[in-house]
């Protein structure tokens, strides 16, 4: 994570994500799957290929790509075909549009449910003996039964969460890094799923976005560094005397 500076001195932190080896691996038409979107299956991170089976190398060999250490699906519509094979870069987004990041939270273990859950816990006086931490009562006597989903001691983390609508504030199209508004789910140098924003209020992007992604071999050519509108750059007066 870095901090960043928009024109009106309020701070940001912002969290580097880096798009390395990302190649597109299958195209599935919506007739072959629902009916109702197309699909896209994307693949990041080389990986070795001596750990992986032939049945798993057979998508990479039919890409013409090297074996990727993660896979994921993206939903697409039909304009938005891509050829197995290509290429995807940080440039696929542009500066002012909103993403959502999934990524697999850190695994803190078994926890109890202070930790776990925010519980405020027992007084630590007043008679109390080995219950400081403890729930407390979990049912009553009319019920007789422990509801599902009850708030109780157990693992924590090492799940899949979403971080909704997270501003692009810059683009690094050398080191391919995007700059993501706050913190996503996941430990450092972990594997994270970007796509666009799912909410509806975030979905306009003013920026229009290449479509269906940016082609490294194109006529555009872009600058090192592509910033939205409201950011500081330091290389700008920060007074201004009228």
């Amino acid at each position: 994570m870095a901090p960043l500076w928009t024109k009106d001195g309020e701070r940001h932190a912002v969290t580097l994500l880096q798009v390395r080896d990302c190649h597109v691996l299958k195209y599935t038409s919506k007739e072959e799957n629902n009916g109702k979107t197309a699909l896209l299956v994307v693949g990041g991170k080389n990986s070795s290929p001596f750990h992986k089976s032939e049945s798993a190398l057979e998508i990479f060999r039919e890409a013409g790509v090297p074996p990727k250490q993660k896979t994921t699906i993206f939903k697409v519509s039909d304009n938005a075909i891509i050829k197995p094979g290509t290429p995807l870069y940080a440039a696929h987004f542009r500066p002012g549009q909103f993403v959502d990041v999934t990524a697999k939270t850190i695994g803190k273990g078994f926890q109890g449910v202070m930790k776990r859950w925010g519980f405020k816990g027992q007084p630590a006086t007043h008679g109390q003996t080995k219950t400081h931490r403890r729930p407390g009562a979990i049912s009553n006597s009319k019920v007789s039964k422990v509801f599902r989903g009850k708030k109780m001691p157990g693992k924590m983390g090492n799940i899949y969460r979403t971080s909704f609508g997270l501003k692009v504030w810059r683009i690094n199209t050398k080191h391919n890094i995007i700059y993501v508004n706050g913190s996503i789910p996941g430990h450092a140098n972990c594997l994270v799923k970007v796509k666009d924003s799912f909410l509806p209020t975030r979905q306009d992007c003013y920026k229009n976005p290449p479509f269906p992604t940016f082609f490294a071999d194109g006529e555009e050519e872009l600058p090192e560094d592509l910033y939205d509108q409201e950011v500081f750059q330091f290389t700008d007066s920060s007074v201004t005397y009228v």
